[in-house]
């Protein structure tokens, strides 16, 4: 008698929780709901950036070791000394790119010899978050530095470079999303 006793109050219980979840919630609510919590917003990215917007004064002589994306140096010396990266998708489909930090490029001066007196990253704190983003064909981005004056103190004669070090990793290939990106300090500097 005891089992059958357990067993009768198991059977109303679950017919109970089932008929509570289908009373308060309808297979179309739930749907609904989901679609409008999880669908993204539609933005169209080309209207938020223009790429003529970040052409520079200065010569673009850097140039790109290799990488999915192209890169290229410019300087500016309009107001300050004023480096862009511009990181340009050549490719016919847009490319998945992973940043492990809030960093996008990092900017390194070099002496003749090739080592680091100086990173734009070593007075700076970043976040650390994963961010994916698709950089869309065509799609130019740029990145902004400015070297402090305490830097350009640095450079003492000819043979110094800047060389930019994109911080994003290609998701979808094992290729270099992008290859250093190095420009001569010589026209600008002495």
């Amino acid at each position: 008698m005891n089992k059958f006793f357990y067993f009768s109050l198991g059977i109303i219980g679950l017919s109970g929780c089932t008929q509570e979840v289908s009373q308060l919630v309808e297979p179309t609510q739930i749907k609904q709901q989901s679609v409008a919590q999880v669908e993204p917003a539609r933005i169209d990215a080309s209207s938020l950036t223009s790429s003529e917007s970040y052409k520079l004064a200065g010569k673009a002589e850097g140039k790109m070791d290799k990488g999915l994306l192209s890169g290229q140096l410019q300087i500016s010396l309009a107001s300050g000394f004023t480096v862009s990266l511009l990181i340009t998708n050549n490719q016919s489909y847009g490319i998945p790119i992973q940043y492990r930090s809030g960093m996008t490029a990092d900017l390194h001066l070099l002496d003749p010899k090739g080592n680091k007196v100086w990173a734009w990253s070593d007075t700076m704190m970043f976040t650390q978050a994963i961010r994916d983003v698709v950089i869309p064909p065509g799609k130019v981005t740029p990145v902004r530095f400015t070297l402090p004056k305490e830097a350009l103190a640095k450079v003492k004669g000819k043979g110094y470079s800047l060389v930019a070090i994109y911080a994003g990793q290609a998701t979808e290939s094992t290729q270099a999303a992008m290859g250093k990106v190095s420009v001569s300090l010589d026209n600008y500097v002495n």
